[in-house]
């Protein structure tokens, strides 16, 4: 290999590097922590359900976009976290955020697993009241 294939090969390696910093680590969704809530009563024929995101952090009130749910569909659980954009601001009040309405389809029905909220296993939001139960359905 010449010096300048292995510069080149080195350039594409930092590169790949920089590109893969950025990324979400393995388990954790991209975006902000956001929690979620039922809007309705689901059954196991379920397909989808509705629910009520908000954001964790201090945002003035506003939980603001939510990124595609990421929905993990396990044989006793059905694992949905709602991540959010991000706000763009280091300086908010802390009253409380709105809920924002999202159905989330899971792609098959839910039969005889528990809904989790997927936030409450991996995030911060875990030490919170918010995920006192992570477990937001039972069959």
């Amino acid at each position: 290999m010449g010096a300048r294939t292995r510069r080149v090969t080195a350039t594409a390696m930092v590169g790949l590097a920089l590109a893969l910093a950025g990324c979400a680590a393995p388990g954790l969704p991209a975006g902000e922590t956001a929690v979620w809530e039922l809007q309705s009563t689901p059954s196991p024929e379920s397909t989808s359900i509705d629910v009520g995101v908000t954001r964790l952090e201090c945002a003035s009130g506003v939980t603001g976009t939510v990124l595609g749910p990421r929905v993990t569909a396990e044989d006793d659980r059905i694992v949905i976290t709602t991540p959010v954009a991000d706000n763009r601001s280091d300086a908010a009040t802390c009253q409380g955020n709105d809920v924002v309405p999202v159905t989330v389809k899971l792609g098959e029905p839910i039969g005889d697993r528990m809904l989790v909220d997927g936030a409450c296993l991996v995030t911060e939001a875990a030490d919170t009241s918010f995920c006192e139960d992570a477990v937001r359905w039972r069959p």
